[in-house]
């Protein structure tokens, strides 16, 4: 599977899993494989395609 887990910039796991990332106008969405979504102020800041880890900077 192509999971991947989602970390602030400071490097605190946010959440596991993720499958699918939406950028809003206010912040990112984030949805897992069991279907479930968090909401988190800040934006998309760097992609590790290789680790299975996005990174964002809250606000």
């Amino acid at each position: 599977m192509c999971e991947s887990n989602l970390y602030s910039e400071d490097g605190e796991l946010l959440m596991e899993d993720v499958i699918l990332i939406e950028v809003l106008e206010d912040g990112i969405k984030a949805t897992d494989v069991l279907n479930s979504t968090r909401k988190f102020e800040g934006k998309l800041t760097r992609l590790d395609l290789d680790k299975h880890r996005i990174y964002i900077k809250q606000k």
